[in-house]
């Protein structure tokens, strides 16, 4: 497909659903897999196919006075299924090492105009709490394979008379925009099935296809797909008893001049090369767990014979006699096997290893003292800081095309930062999560500064603490004639 008017060359929706599905590259997402891995209690640990529960035997087989043989009579007693959340832990890592700092906007320009609509895109951002939209995006990266941003207008002055007073090219126009940029997440454990089309060379993003479902007030389901190329939004939906139909208010042009969905995704999630170790680490501490209520506490151990047939009352206590040079005394934990214990370790530090993950738990780190920071602490975690730099050639290339299409998006709502929008250039930076010594930044960037090694605006970044360095710099300077005046 080199063009997305071949979609609607076919005659019925049928048609084009079939070839936009054709149309993907690459496999669809295995979603039962992918979700019998990240949720604990559909781990195989938990199927009683494959982990029966146990039988217990509470009387044997006998013959009554008649002669009549009675069968043994057992219970049947559930055994331990434990199960351990491994994969969402090392996600949860990756993703707070990876984009726990929220990604930096640089740009080298000067001009009022740009730096208004960086001002504008930076409170959509806010607004769109994209902090945190990061986080959950790069999760569903990881653990599902793929995930997809789709922006569009929504009805709603209230936004821009909070910016009104905050962008200087804006103070003075009284026609304000009716709309501002709202946006969804889509990912497969949302209940999307995603189509991304892309022409035959594989390069050219012509648009994307969505299917899912949702519950009708009567109970029934209603079934929908949704398709959005560069210049609109199609719907249609079919209830139980079958036929596509237009939904209402579709189709409409989006009004972006950039194709408003933004797609990414990998060839398989980060945990699937642990499937295994984490399943016999749930099976090992299951049985032991299992064998140690069964055989251990409080199981008394005698060796000898009993004097008298038991035990005798001597007040208030029990006196147990034993013949024979025998001893009595319970199970303890020291009698458990260290290759049990030694297997656990091993497979619990193998699934973080295979992932390059730390182990970051209060018993692993309590010994370490006053904990790391700055190189330190790069050097000690570099394996996963390594792993999140190859996160970031994906994720930061799929950042980087929303904060190019909110620029475009955003010169079409306000038509003042339309000729802005044509030449801002924003670099979306990663800024990976790391203990880091503020002061000694400071130092640093005072000590270049003083030095003439680096100007007062690159001391300002690399110190990191604002947001916008022009005017970090003009408030620095006040204060500086502020102090020069009171002395």
């Amino acid at each position: 497909m080199n063009n997305i008017r071949e979609i609607f060359e076919l005659p019925t929706w049928e048609e084009r659903i079939t070839l936009i599905k054709n149309s993907r590259r690459t496999p669809m997402p295995d979603v039962k897999k992918l979700m019998d891995a990240w949720y604990t209690d559909k781990h195989r640990v938990f199927d009683k196919v494959f982990r029966k529960d146990m039988k217990t035997l509470i009387k044997e087989e006998y013959y009554d006075t008649k002669g009549v043989l009675h069968p043994a009579e057992f219970e049947t007693e559930p055994v331990a299924r434990i199960g351990l959340p491994i994969e969402q832990d090392i996600v949860n890592i990756h993703v707070a090492f990876t984009v726990g700092n929220e990604p930096q906007l640089k740009t080298e320009t000067e001009d009022k105009g740009e730096l208004d609509l960086l001002k504008v895109v930076r409170k959509t951002s806010a607004d769109n709490k994209l902090k945190y939209q990061n986080k959950r995006e790069m999760r569903s990266w990881l653990s599902e394979t793929e995930v997809c941003e789709y922006w569009y207008r929504y009805d709603a002055s209230g936004f821009w008379r909070k910016v009104w007073k905050k962008v200087a090219s804006l103070v003075g126009i009284n026609v304000q925009p009716k709309y501002k940029m709202r946006m969804q997440v889509w990912s497969p454990f949302r209940g999307d099935k995603l189509y991304p089309i892309f022409s035959d060379n594989g390069h050219d993003y012509l648009g994307i296809g969505r299917e899912y479902q949702y519950k009708m007030s009567d109970r029934t389901t209603m079934y929908c797909f949704m398709l959005v190329t560069d210049e609109d939004v199609y719907m249609i939906q079919r209830g139980e008893e079958g036929g596509w139909v237009d939904a209402e208010g579709y189709p409409f042009k989006h009004g972006f001049p950039k194709n408003p969905t933004i797609y990414q995704d990998r060839r398989e999630e980060l945990c699937h090369n642990i499937t295994g170790a984490r399943e016999s680490l749930e099976t090992l501490t299951s049985d032991w767990s299992d064998a140690i209520k069964m055989n251990f506490f409080p199981k008394l151990i005698l060796e000898g014979d009993l004097a008298n047939g038991g035990a005798e009352n001597i007040g208030k206590s029990h006196l147990l006699k034993i013949t024979g040079g025998g001893k009595a005394y319970y199970l303890d934990w020291h009698q458990t096997s260290d290759m049990v214990k030694s297997q656990c370790d091993n497979l619990l530090v193998r699934c973080y290893s295979l992932t390059n993950t730390p182990l970051i738990s209060f018993d692993q780190l309590k010994g370490t003292g006053q904990f790391p920071s700055g190189t330190a602490f790069d050097f000690m975690f570099m394996a996963t800081l390594f792993a999140c730099a190859r996160h970031w050639e994906d994720m930061g290339e799929f950042y980087q095309r929303r904060y190019n299409f909110l620029i475009s998006a955003i010169g079409t709502l306000v038509p003042s930062l339309k000729d802005a929008s044509e030449t801002l250039e924003v670099e979306v930076e990663q800024r990976p999560y790391r203990i880091e010594d503020l002061s000694k930044r400071i130092q640093d960037a005072a000590t270049g500064v003083e030095k003439g090694v680096m100007s007062r605006k690159q001391g300002v970044i690399l110190v990191g603490i604002a947001d916008e360095y022009k005017e970090e710099i003009e408030s620095i300077d006040e204060d500086m004639k502020k102090t020069q005046a009171s002395k």
